[in-house]
C-alpha cells in the first residue's frame, strides 16, 4: 500500500459557514500536524483531544476579524475542523443527518413483484434503533402510496423487513434472532422473500455474512406465514440510506455494497459496489446498468478521519512587511468545551417532564430555601402560591433536587391556563412522601375543573388512598379508593399520585393511581365513572388535612393527555439504568454525538442521576462500569468503550519485535500504578474493600510483599452489592506483576502495510508484540491501547500508542480449556528440577492437591509456570502430595534448573471478571 501522508493524501477541512471546506492548500504540512487523543498514561483521566495546525493566511484569509476576508463572519471560536488521510477502500459515507443516501431511479427491472433477494453490507455507528426503526435501504415512497419494500433494524437489534402488496397495506416481520454485531462493526445483511413457498404460504428468511461476498449464515429461523403474497410494483427509486419520508432513525456510517436480485439467488438487477467509483463521484453506473447518485451529505470517499474537533484558537503571526501571514493554533475535541461547563444538569424529573408535548402546567417545587412561591418553567404559567412550607428540606428522592416539606397550617394554590385546544382528557400527577398515615381522613390535594366534576379530592388515611369527585353544589359524583398497600406501603415511601379523566360518551371515566417511586411500579389503581362532561383543569390547591405535617411534595404536572408515562423512571433518577443506556440518553438529551463500542447490555447498573455537570454525569457512567470514555475521531462527539468489550480480545494488531515499523520499546518497572488495597464506596450507600494478601505485590511488608498501597474511589452504583466486586477488579488491575510498556511507536511511513489495520484501531484495542529478544522477559506482550499521539507530515506518519498491560483483561471463561481453570491456592517443588528434567515433584502447600490425569484425563494437557519457565503438564500421578508431574519443558523459551521450594502455578489462572 502506498504511503498516503503527503499533500494530496492529507486533507485539512474547516466547516466554514456550515460547509466543509478543504483548506489543505494553506496547511503547513512541512510542520508536523500533531494529534493527541485518549489517556496520556495508565490510570490517568482522559484528556481532551488536541491537534496543532499552522495555516498560511494570504491577505489575512483566516484572520477571522478581518472584514476583507471572504470568510469574515463565518470563522470564529469553535469552528469545526477535521484532519483526514485518504487511503484504503472507498465506501459510501452517510453522516448522521437527514437525506443522506444513494439512489437509482425506478426502471422496469427493479419492479420485482415476485421473489426478492436483498443484500446490504454496512459498517454502522449504531445498529439497533433507539426508538422505533433504523432505515437501511428501500424501494418505498409514502407519497402516492408507492411502497414496495424496505429494510430496517429494530430496537431489539433484529432485521425488520416490510413490504406491501398494494402500495399501502403494510406487512412487516422481524428476524427471530438479533444481529451478531456491535456498534462500529461491519456486517452484511440479507433478506429473501419467497412469495409462494409451495405450501400455501410465503416465507421470509434472514442471513448475515462478514461482507456481501459471503459466506451467508442463516439468522434465526425462517418466518412462515399463511397465504401467498406479492410485492407492489411502485415508481419509487431504490435507495440506500435515509428514506426521508419515513422519519425513522438514519443509518450513520459506511455502506460498502448493496445488491438486489429478482428471485432468490436470481438475476442481479442492482449491485452498487461503493469501493469502485472515484472518490467524490456525483454518479456512477453499477455492473447491472443502474445509475447511482449520492444525495444530501452522502459521498463516496476513502477518507479516514484522524481528528475531529473545534478550532478555537486563532493567533496570527506575520512578517514585518506582511508578506507571510500565518495562523498558528490548535483544534480541540468536545471534551475541552465540556470541561469548561460548570452548569449542573437539573434533576431528571425537572429535565424530563417539560419534554412532554401535552404539558399544560408544571411546578417542580425545587426552589431554594428562601423561596415563598414555586416557579413554573412553562411559559405563561404563574408561580404556585405556597404557605407554611419548609423549602428545599428533603432531597431523598433520587429524581429530584430538594423539595419542600409541609408545616402545620401549610397550603398551596396554582392556576392552570387553558390548553391550546379543547378540554379533556386531562392528567394531573405529583410526587409525595407522607411519613406516616394520618389517623383521620385528610385531603392531600384538590383539582378544580370546569366540567361536571368541579372538584377532585385526593384523600388519604390509614388504610386507603381515596378519590372523591364533587359537583359545583358539593354533591358527590364519585367515590373510589385504591387501598394503601402493604408492600410497598403508600406511607413512609416516595410515591406518585395521579388522576386521569377523559370523556367516554355521556360519562366521565376517572382513574386514580399511585405508584411507588423506587421502581415506577408497585402501586395501586382504581377506575370509576360518572355522568357528565370532563371539562378542563382550572387550578390545583390544598389546605392539607391534619396529620399530614412533614409531608414532602413536588413536581406537580397538568397534562392534556391520555395517561402520560413521562414520570416513569425519572422519578427515581433512573436508578438501575445501565451505564451505556444512561450515556445514550444523556447524549440524546444534550444533542451530543455518542457511539457505544461493545454490548450496551453488559454495562454496570447506575445509581440515581443526581444534579451534576454533563461531563460529571458521563464520567460517573465510565467509572461505574470501568470502561473508557474518549472522543470520537471521525466526528465531534464521544465514544464509549465498555469494560466487557475489552475482555479476551483477539489482538487488533500483532507485531514482531523486529518489525521495521516498530519503534524502540522502553519498559517501565516501578510502583507508580501499584494498588493492593482498594476501597469502593457507593454514592449514598455502603462500601466494599479488597486487598491482596499473598505474593510479592501483596500488602505484607517486604520481603514477603510490597507493603500497603491503598486507594479509595466513590462510584455511583445502583446497589451496595456492586462495591466489593468492583474493589476486587480495581485491585486486580492495580497488582499486575509485569513490566509496563507505556508507549508503542509505529512508523507507518516505514511500514505502510500496517496502515489498513491501524486505521481501524480505537482505544481499548489490544496490541500483541511477539518474538521478544532474550534479554527481555519472554513474550508475547499484550498491551491495551489507552490513547495516542499521532504525527502527520509530508513524509512522516507516526503514531505513539499509549498502553497499559493487557494481561489482566484476559478473564475466565467457564469450561474453557485454558481460561476456565482455577489456580492452586499454593504449591511448590518438593525436590529440585534440573534443566532437562521432564518429571517434577510438587507439593500443595495450601488447599487441595492438583487433579490427576487418571481422574480427569480430558483436562490434560495444560500449562504451568515454574520460576518464570512455562511448561506443559501431560500427566499427574498420585492424588496426594507430593505429586509427580510429567511435563514438556521450555514452552516460552526459558530453560533452566529450579531449586526445591520454587512456586508452581497455572500459566493462565482463571480470573473472575467483574
Amino acid at each position: 500500500m502506498a504511503f498516503p501522508a503527503d499533500p494530496l493524501g492529507t486533507m485539512v477541512e474547516f466547516a466554514i459557514g456550515g460547509v466543509w471546506t478543504d483548506v489543505t492548500q494553506h496547511a503547513q504540512l512541512s510542520d508536523i500536524i500533531t494529534h493527541k487523543r485518549g489517556r496520556s498514561g495508565e490510570g490517568q483521566a482522559v484528556d481532551p483531544a488536541s491537534c496543532t495546525l499552522t495555516l498560511r493566511s494570504p491577505d489575512g484569509l483566516y484572520s477571522w476579524r478581518n472584514p476583507s476576508s471572504p470568510y469574515y463572519g463565518l470563522l470564529g471560536p469553535n469552528t469545526p475542523m477535521r484532519v483526514s488521510v485518504h487511503t484504503g477502500d472507498r465506501y459510501l459515507w452517510l453522516p448522521d443527518t437527514a437525506g443522506n443516501a444513494a439512489s437509482t431511479p425506478d426502471v422496469a427491472a427493479l419492479d420485482i413483484v415476485g421473489d426478492l433477494d436483498i443484500r446490504i453490507d454496512c459498517t454502522l455507528d449504531r445498529w439497533p434503533a433507539t426508538s422505533i426503526l433504523r432505515e437501511l435501504c428501500s424501494k418505498y415512497l409514502v407519497t402516492g402510496n408507492q411502497r414496495s419494500w424496505a429494510l430496517f433494524t429494530s430496537t431489539a437489534g433484529k432485521i425488520t423487513f416490510r413490504w406491501t402488496t398494494d402500495g399501502s397495506t403494510i406487512q412487516q416481520y422481524d428476524s427471530t434472532a438479533p444481529l451478531p454485531v456491535l456498534p462500529g462493526e461491519r456486517l452484511a445483511l440479507r433478506v429473501t422473500l419467497d412469495v409462494n413457498n409451495g405450501a400455501g404460504g410465503h416465507t421470509i428468511t434472514y442471513y448475515t455474512a462478514p461482507t456481501i461476498a459471503g459466506p451467508w449464515t442463516q439468522l434465526g429461523t425462517p418466518v412462515v406465514n399463511a397465504g401467498v403474497t406479492s410485492v407492489f410494483s411502485s415508481s419509487a427509486p431504490v435507495l440506500v440510506g435515509d428514506t426521508v419520508e419515513l422519519g425513522f432513525e438514519r443509518p450513520a456510517g459506511r455502506i460498502h455494497a448493496f445488491e438486489l436480485r429478482s428471485g432468490i439467488n436470481g438475476t442481479v438487477v442492482a449491485n452498487p459496489d461503493f469501493s469502485l467509483p472515484a472518490a467524490g463521484a456525483a454518479s456512477f453506473v453499477d455492473s447491472a446498468g443502474r445509475t447511482w447518485s449520492p444525495s444530501g451529505g452522502a459521498e463516496i470517499t476513502n477518507r479516514q478521519v484522524r481528528f475531529s474537533g473545534e478550532y478555537s484558537d486563532w493567533p496570527a503571526r506575520w512578517s514585518r512587511g506582511g508578506h507571510l501571514i500565518r495562523v498558528e493554533g490548535e483544534g480541540a475535541g468536545i471534551l475541552r468545551r465540556l470541561n469548561q461547563g460548570k452548569k449542573l444538569l437539573q434533576s431528571t424529573l425537572r429535565r424530563r417532564i417539560p419534554s412532554d408535548s401535552t404539558l399544560i402546567a408544571y411546578w417542580p417545587m425545587e426552589d431554594d430555601s428562601a423561596a415563598t412561591q414555586a416557579y413554573s418553567p412553562v411559559p405563561g404559567v404563574a408561580p404556585m402560591k405556597l404557605k407554611g412550607f419548609d423549602m428545599a428540606a428533603d432531597d431523598s428522592l433520587g429524581g429530584s433536587s430538594a423539595l419542600p416539606v409541609l408545616q402545620p397550617g401549610g397550603s398551596l394554590s396554582a392556576s392552570v391556563p387553558p390548553p391550546a385546544s379543547g378540554t379533556g382528557p386531562w392528567h394531573v400527577e405529583l410526587v409525595n412522601y407522607i411519613p406516616a398515615a394520618p389517623v383521620a381522613q385528610a385531603v392531600l390535594y384538590e383539582i378544580v375543573c370546569s366540567g361536571t366534576g368541579n372538584r377532585y379530592r385526593v384523600r388519604v388515611q390509614t388504610n386507603n388512598v381515596q378519590l372523591q369527585v364533587l359537583d359545583a353544589d358539593d354533591n358527590q359524583l364519585l367515590l373510589t379508593s385504591t387501598g394503601a398497600g402493604s408492600s410497598p406501603s403508600f406511607f413512609g415511601n416516595w410515591n406518585r399520585v395521579r388522576v386521569f379523566a377523559r370523556q367516554n360518551g355521556a360519562n366521565v371515566d376517572v382513574d386514580l393511581a399511585w405508584l411507588n417511586a423506587a421502581n415506577s411500579s408497585g402501586g395501586h389503581f382504581q377506575t370509576g365513572s360518572f355522568a357528565g362532561t370532563v371539562g378542563r383543569v382550572t387550578s390545583i390547591r390544598s389546605s392539607f388535612g391534619a396529620g399530614l405535617e412533614g409531608t414532602a411534595i413536588g413536581h406537580v404536572g397538568v397534562f392534556q393527555a391520555n395517561n402520560t408515562a413521562i414520570y416513569n423512571d425519572a422519578d427515581n433518577g433512573f436508578g438501575g439504568e445501565l451505564a451505556a443506556a444512561r450515556l445514550t440518553r444523556l447524549a440524546a438529551e444534550e444533542s451530543l454525538s455518542l457511539v457505544i463500542t461493545g454490548d450496551p447490555t453488559e454495562t454496570a447498573a447506575m445509581g440515581a442521576q443526581r444534579p451534576a455537570t454533563l461531563l460529571e454525569q458521563l464520567e460517573q457512567c465510565e467509572q461505574a462500569d470501568g470502561g473508557t470514555l474518549v472522543e470520537d475521531r471521525s466526528r465531534l462527539g464521544l465514544r464509549y468503550r465498555t469494560r466487557a468489550s475489552q475482555y479476551n480480545q483477539t489482538p487488533a494488531l500483532t507485531l514482531s519485535y523486529g518489525s521495521k515499523g516498530l519503534g524502540a520499546l522502553e519498559p517501565v518497572d516501578d510502583d507508580s500504578n501499584l494498588r493492593n488495597d482498594m476501597t469502593v464506596e457507593r454514592t449514598g450507600g455502603s462500601s466494599g474493600r479488597a486487598e491482596l494478601t499473598t505474593g510479592r505485590l501483596s500488602v505484607l511488608d517486604p520481603p514477603n510483599g510490597a507493603g500497603r498501597y491503598d486507594d479509595s474511589v466513590t462510584l455511583n452504583l445502583h446497589t451496595d452489592d456492586q462495591t466489593e466486586p468492583m474493589a476486587h477488579w480495581l485491585m486486580h488491575l492495580g497488582t499486575v506483576d509485569e513490566a509496563r510498556y507505556p508507549v508503542v511507536t509505529l512508523r507507518l511511513h516505514r511500514a505502510p502495510e500496517l496502515i489498513p489495520t491501524v486505521l481501524d484501531m480505537i482505544e481499548g484495542d489490544l496490541i500483541r508484540i511477539t518474538d521478544l529478544p532474550a534479554f527481555l522477559p519472554p513474550g508475547p506482550v499484550d498491551l491495551l491501547v489507552q490513547g495516542l499521539i499521532e504525527r502527520i507530515g509530508v513524509r512522516t506518519w507516526e503514531i505513539d500508542f499509549v498502553c497499559a498491560p493487557g494481561s489482566p483483561w484476559r478473564v475466565g471463561v467457564v469450561e474453557d480449556a485454558e481460561l476456565g481453570r482455577i489456580d492452586t491456592d499454593g504449591s511448590q517443588l518438593s525436590a529440585p528440577a534440573g534443566v532437562g528434567a521432564t518429571s517434577l515433584s510438587v507439593t500443595a502447600t495450601v488447599g487441595p492437591p492438583w487433579i490427576t490425569s487418571a481422574q480427569y484425563p480430558g483436562d490434560f494437557p495444560f500449562a504451568i509456570r515454574v520460576g518464570g519457565e512455562v511448561m506443559t503438564v501431560t500427566a499427574i500421578s498420585s492424588a496426594t502430595s507430593p505429586q509427580t508431574f510429567t511435563v514438556v519443558r521450555s514452552i516460552n523459551g526459558i530453560a533452566k534448573g529450579h531449586p526445591e521450594g520454587t512456586d508452581v502455578r497455572l500459566a493462565t489462572p482463571m480470573i473472575i471478571a467483574l
